[in-house]
């Protein structure tokens, strides 16, 4: 019982994380977009539009970083719950195989 608990509550922690790193990608790239941007020599006309693109950049690099690492630990969780989810194709009769019965056909 703790067992399952344990690991449905870290598949939320990492859950709860991953958006978290992903709220934290976006108000960096929105916030310091534009200062790297002119302190590497840039000279910006439109700051607003850069803003947004720095959002969606830094949004979208965290993204794939983030699968990257991870995608693995996920899918190992995914993968056990599917396997638990599987019942014995036989009726859960310990794996005995019953003959068939010929049934003659009806009309």
């Amino acid at each position: 019982m703790l067992t399952k608990l344990i690991a449905n509550l870290y598949v939320w922690i990492i859950e709860i994380s991953l958006w978290f790193m992903l709220l934290v990608a976006c108000v960096a790239g929105y916030n310091y977009t534009v200062p790297i941007l002119e302190a590497s020599g840039w000279i910006l006309e439109n700051k607003t539009g850069w803003k947004i693109y720095g959002t969606l950049f830094s949004a979208v690099a965290t993204f794939l970083a983030l699968s990257v690492v991870t995608g693995p630990i996920l899918l190992l969780v995914d993968i056990r719950n599917l396997l638990r989810g599987q019942k014995p194709k036989n009726g859960g009769d310990g794996g005995i195989v019953r003959p068939v019965e010929p049934k003659e056909p009806t009309l």
